[in-house]
């Protein structure tokens, strides 16, 4: 299988409808009938973001926190996501102050609203990151669709939701990726005990999914090879019709080839959009 190399990231990509489609028909597919209505609820809250000077939302951590407190000292099986926009560094340079701070806003926002499934970890500048408790072996692949499905849904979010009303008010097009893995994770606490205390994950799945999700082209999603051993037939059957193709990795803590699998929006021509 081929390894798959470094992208220049000053490269966008074009989104092409028939791919749009095809992601929209798999949600319907996979019984997900809210996501034309995700899409509108999407479009009417980038707006009143991008028309009102306060902009806030719900973060959910409060959840996330109970949950990993009842773990402690303790490791928990866990679906990762981690996703970030494209080149974001680009954009802190080139942008005013305000538009960079409400391209954050609206990012956050949205993919927060976009996991519905699973609980948010934490907010790390340009990035999410997201899990999805296994709580046990029979309820591995549910957690596994639910993490696919989020990335899913933040994919057509930015596309269709996003981007749709940024082109609008004079913002550029964003453009994310998305790493997923699964495994082991132990749940630490720093500083004193009791509810002030600073809870967070740590594990050699969360060092794999970040350096997978970093590889991943825009408007992807990369999927590690013990998360993909997770899947059911019908599973991997519906990612195969969205392009699903497997690539060698070089595990870093072991020197052998890891496979990861990626999956996302095509383009035809590297066009940046946006010229």
């Amino acid at each position: 299988m081929d390894e798959i190399k470094t992208i220049d990231r000053s490269e966008v990509y074009d989104i092409t409808a028939q791919i749009r489609e095809l992601m929209l028909e798999e949600q319907i597919a996979m019984k997900d009938v809210q996501a034309l209505k995700a899409i509108a609820e999407s479009r009417a809250r980038v707006v009143k973001a991008l028309k009102e000077k306060t902009r806030q939302f719900h973060s959910y951590l409060e959840s996330s926190d109970n949950f990993l407190r009842s773990s402690i000292g303790s490791r928990v099986h866990l679906v990762i996501l981690y996703v970030d926009l494209v080149r974001f560094t680009h954009m802190s340079i080139m942008l005013p102050l305000e538009k960079l701070t409400t391209i954050l806003q609206i990012f956050a926002q949205e993919m927060t609203v976009a996991n519905n499934y699973g609980y948010i970890l934490k907010y790390v500048g340009d990035a999410i990151i997201a899990y999805f408790p296994i709580d046990s072996a029979a309820n591995l692949s549910m957690s596994i669709r639910k993490a696919v499905l989020c990335a899913m849904d933040m994919l057509i979010v930015v596309d269709q939701g996003i981007n749709d009303v940024l082109k609008d008010f004079d913002f550029p097009d964003l453009h994310i990726r998305i790493g997923i893995d699964s495994g082991e994770i132990a749940v630490i606490e720093y500083g004193s005990t009791g509810i002030r205390s600073h809870i967070d994950i740590l594990g050699y799945p969360m060092n794999v999914t970040a350096k997978i999700e970093a590889l991943a082209p825009p408007d992807h999603i990369l999927i590690g090879n013990a998360t993909y051993n997770g899947f059911d037939t019908q599973m991997r059957d519906k990612l195969k019709k969205l392009g699903l193709e497997g690539h060698d990795y070089i595990d870093y803590r072991t020197g052998d080839a890891y496979l990861i699998y990626s999956f996302g929006f095509q383009s035809e021509n590297k066009t940046e959009r946006g010229k």
